[in-house]
């Protein structure tokens, strides 16, 4: 059965590297009236900052991701009236869309028993070069028990050395992928850890 795609609102335009929110009524943003907030896409670097600033937070981490991402005040972004700060939410859920376990195999992905490769949306500089696809071997339990080792306990630490170490590639390259990206590598990675029984 085909999903419907639904249209996208007037208000907003997105690509891989931004959203452009268009204001119900123009707001302030450092000092000067704007009609339009552009969203930059998050990278995985810039999740993490947020999440350590915050310490537990989610209206506060997300304040202060926004306000990051369209280079405005926090203050600039708490005047804005409700209908444009849920304009700002729906732009940055478009620019990193969650993906779902399901059974259909997205075009970006391709998987193997030995390998995944990952189709990026925004091209990532690699050892100096610009790639467009990243490959994840299938990891061993060896794999597993180094990261957890060497993330002393924490949980997101773990999985970003396992995926540096799983694409060849090292953790400050990883953190400066683009947040839907990674997000790409993580269903790249239970794809491949994932046994369904064939």
């Amino acid at each position: 059965m085909t999903q419907a795609i639904k249209k996208m609102p007037d208000w907003l335009v997105v690509t891989g590297e931004h959203a452009v929110v268009t204001l119900s009524r123009p707001s302030e943003a450092n000092g000067v009236k704007v009609e339009k907030v552009t969203l930059r896409a998050p990278t995985l670097r810039q999740e993490l900052a947020a999440d350590a600033a915050v310490q537990g937070d989610a209206e506060q981490r997300e304040l202060l991701l926004f306000a990051g991402l369209a280079e405005m005040g926090i203050k600039d972004i708490e005047v804005l009236k409700l209908v444009d700060y849920h304009r700002l939410q729906a732009g940055y859920e478009q620019l990193v869309p969650q993906f779902s376990d399901a059974q259909e195999q997205a075009a970006w992905l391709t998987v193997t028993p030995d390998n995944a490769l990952v189709t990026l949306l925004c091209p990532a500089e690699v050892n100096g070069v610009m790639v467009d696809k990243l490959v994840m071997r299938s990891p061993t339990v060896l794999d597993v028990r180094a990261a957890n080792r060497e993330s002393g306990g924490d949980e997101v630490r773990r999985e970003v050395v396992l995926f540096a170490n799983l694409t060849g590639i090292n953790v400050g390259e990883l953190e400066g992928l683009k947040l839907v990206d990674y997000y790409r590598l993580q269903a790249g990675y239970f794809r491949l850890v994932r046994d369904d029984g064939v």
